[in-house]
């Protein structure tokens, strides 16, 4: 098949362009630090499929203009010219549209619990509704706690790891459900048209439920590092919240919330479509911490 991805530069855009290229499809990719922002008239209509991987995370030098152009007004603009020519969409979401809870399936309400997840949220009702879904030709994925080689935002806590010592809110942290980059790709693989998942909404995950420090401990035995984990009090860390500038620069209320509450996705619905993660998080985590080591990041 003929394929667009955008958000070619970022670490899942990227990773599923590789895939779809090994898989033998033509796919081609959109950078928009190389190609500029994406518009209608930048769209090639002579593709099967667009994979939208494009998205601003929430960081603190990205305004809500920024955040809403590219996570809720792009989303349209893609289904709109898809629908115009008769092409399929797979749109890449967050499980952050329905908040932070445990074994949350694809129809609870959506209740997010940030900014980024706000306009993603926006931009996914706008999918849902559009008449291009209607016709079963719009995917939503929703892949959770993704990780793998490139993935330099969760780089922070394996290079934490390195050093043989981490804090943790509690004494587990929260429950996650890590999930390697190729498994993510091999969804968007089966959301090609006539795959398992062509056609509605679907929560991608890894094959295991681990909490914040079982997940730690096993990239400190792939990296052979012996790791002390500090069981910190939650109201020790909300306190140190209130100390607003005097707060140490690597806390923060998102990251409170992120690896101090269980959010973790059913994953049900594409086991029952016929999808099922492949990877398991020691594999995944190995092939990270080789790439990590490669690029010179882990000494």
């Amino acid at each position: 098949m003929k394929i667009m991805v955008t958000g070619a530069g970022g670490f899942i855009g990227s990773s599923i362009l590789e895939h779809l290229l090994n898989c033998g499809h033509t796919a081609e990719g959109h950078i928009r630090s190389e190609k500029g922002n994406l518009t209608e008239t930048s769209l090639p209509a002579d593709v099967d499929v667009i994979v939208n991987a494009a998205g601003k995370l929430g960081l603190p030098n990205v305004d809500i203009t920024e955040l809403a152009a590219s996570n809720s007004k792009l989303p349209l603009i893609l289904a709109d010219f898809c629908a115009e020519h008769q092409i399929h969409l797979i749109h890449l979401s967050t499980p952050g549209v329905t908040g932070l809870h445990s074994d949350i399936k694809e129809d609870a309400p959506y209740d997010p619990w940030g900014e980024y997840e706000k306009t993603k949220a926006d931009g996914e009702i706008l999918l849902r509704k559009h008449p291009l879904s209607i016709e079963n030709m719009i995917t939503v994925l929703r892949p959770d706690f993704v990780y793998g080689p490139c993935d330099m935002h969760k780089f922070e806590l394996f290079n934490q790891i390195r050093k043989g010592w981490l804090p943790l809110i509690g004494f587990d942290g929260a429950s996650i459900r890590p999930t390697y980059c190729a498994d993510v790709c091999r969804a968007v693989e089966a959301s090609l048209p006539g795959g398992c998942l062509s056609g509605g909404l679907f929560n991608i995950g890894g094959s295991e439920v681990l909490s914040i420090r079982k997940f730690s401990l096993k990239i400190a035995s792939s990296m052979g590092v012996k790791l002390r984990i500090l069981p910190v009090p939650r109201l020790f860390f909300y306190l140190t919240l209130k100390l607003g500038p005097l707060c140490p620069g690597a806390l923060s209320a998102s990251k409170y919330k992120l690896f101090g509450t269980d959010h973790y996705v059913s994953i049900s619905r594409a086991e029952k479509a016929g999808f099922s993660p492949e990877w398991s998080t020691t594999c995944g985590i190995d092939k990270t911490v080789s790439w990590y080591r490669a690029e010179g990041l882990l000494k």
